[in-house]
């Protein structure tokens, strides 16, 4: 391994904790340290101590925290605490412990796009130098999404040169999916140019729309895009740190998106999650984007859905290649854990074939193993987890930068104003989508400029 050294390390923390406008600890973590400060115990094996692991609230993690920490507290003998609290105030308490060493922890659940931060600032443990193996049945995408330095794409300066290693393990893969109602595809649609011809030929709006997206500035309208992006070859941010979405490629997959909103309700820009997929559930959409978590437990659910057992799922349309975007349930053994060697052992426990295969079948839940998401007893019953599967192994990747919410946020301001000029104007798409993607550009070469010693 080519190594950074300590300095660099404390360098690369400090420049780090700069770049994404974040102080070393925060009051916000006092609370829910303080009401694990007792929870640790001392000196001993695995089996002697108690097992502490935090997390953010999400419906993902329900069969996590009700059933599996349960589980392996009563097939090994090992105490569990499981703490949770809101998401800003996680990621605070996380941080805070692992940069001070507290102990009050051992597992972090993590958003994957913490890894970059986490890692380079010490606050979760080298998982390969700890001597830990993962599962090799695990998803390749998903299980790289805790390397640092990234495997692919661009590189923070200070780890250009540095050999990836294993600082977080994926515990539930979240993927873009294409959700698409059967009635009006006689097959799973490859294509954006089939998803078109669809709509074009047999949407009736409002009664009936081709598509449905999220469209509010920032993270939501942006995921709605990256799937379009990725589809076309271009890329968020390029191996060489310039925003990767303005140029030609960039600029048709917008116009391609902004293409389908006249069989798209008017209402997109100001749609999130709940208004996107409620139209399918309501019978009312023919296909959308959307990951994992967000409509698979409902779309078969009668007391939510009109459309049950009516829509089918698969990877994402093409253009040059399929390119759903990847999030990932993620874990990584805090820096100061008093019980390091109990939480490998769950770990390696939960992404096990067994444990992974139980989770898929109990649920229809984004397993992290192949053998899982393919078992034929769970996809009998779940239909959608061969696509999670094929759509996970796609999948692109975002910048591995603490900066990239702060560059969501700029592309997904712009977005949203394309979307709405675009329905003012109702055509025109190609200049509107060169119009505010080259804004977005702009403003986020600013960043990459202003913090230049991190990225170049």
């Amino acid at each position: 391994m080519t190594s950074s050294g300590n300095s660099s390390a404390q360098w690369s923390r400090r420049a780090l904790l700069k770049s994404a406008g974040l102080g070393a600890a925060a009051t916000v973590a006092a609370p829910l340290l303080a009401a694990c400060s007792g929870s640790t115990g001392s000196g001993g094996g695995a089996g002697s101590k108690k097992l502490v692991i935090g997390s953010f609230q999400d419906p993902a993690m329900q069969p996590f925290r009700h059933m599996y920490v349960k589980q392996f507290q009563h097939e090994t003998g090992i105490q569990v605490v499981y703490e949770e609290t809101n998401y800003n105030a996680w990621y605070q308490a996380a941080k805070s412990d692992g940069l001070n060493k507290t102990g009050a922890y051992d597992i972090y659940v993590m958003d994957d796009n913490w890894v970059p931060e986490f890692a380079a600032g010490g606050i979760v443990q080298n998982m390969t130098k700890l001597g830990f193996k993962p599962n090799p049945g695990i998803l390749a995408k998903g299980l790289d999404q805790g390397y640092w330095p990234p495997k692919s794409g661009p590189r923070l300066s200070a780890f250009k040169n540095d050999t990836p290693q294993l600082y977080a393990l994926v515990i539930i893969d979240d993927v873009n999916l294409l959700y698409y109602d059967k009635r009006y595809f006689s097959s799973p649609p490859q294509t954006w140019d089939e998803i078109y011809a669809a709509m074009k030929s047999k949407a009736k709006p409002p009664q009936l729309y081709g598509w449905s997206a999220r469209g509010v500035k920032g993270n939501p309208v942006v995921q709605s895009y990256l799937p379009f992006l990725n589809s076309y070859g271009a890329n968020f941010v390029n191996d060489d740190w310039t925003p990767g979405f303005a140029g030609a490629a960039g600029v048709a997959a917008l116009e391609r998106l902004l293409s389908f909103l006249p069989y798209m309700s008017t209402s997109t820009p100001e749609f999130d999650t709940d208004q996107e997929t409620g139209l399918m559930l309501q019978g009312k959409c023919m296909a959308l984007n959307d990951y994992t978590g967000t409509a698979v437990t409902e779309i078969d659910n009668p007391s939510n859905s009109k459309v049950v057992g009516q829509i089918n799922l698969a990877n994402t349309p093409k253009q040059v290649k399929h390119g759903p975007a990847i999030g990932t349930f993620i874990c990584g053994i805090a820096s100061g854990s008093a019980n390091t060697e109990g939480a490998m052992k769950f770990l390696e426990w939960f992404t096990s074939d067994r444990i992974q295969t139980q989770f898929a079948r109990q649920g229809g839940n984004a397993a992290v193993t192949s053998a899982a998401l393919h078992d034929s007893q769970a996809v009998a019953k779940y239909r959608w987890l061969p696509a999670i599967a094929q759509s996970v192994e796609a999948s692109t990747p975002k910048p591995r930068t603490p900066d990239e919410p702060k560059f969501e946020d700029i592309l997904g301001t712009q977005l949203n104003l394309a979307l709405l000029d675009a329905l003012q104007q109702k055509g025109n798409y190609g200049k509107i989508a060169q119009k505010w993607l080259k804004a977005a550009h702009d403003q986020m070469a600013k960043v990459l400029e202003q913090n230049k010693n991190i990225y170049f």
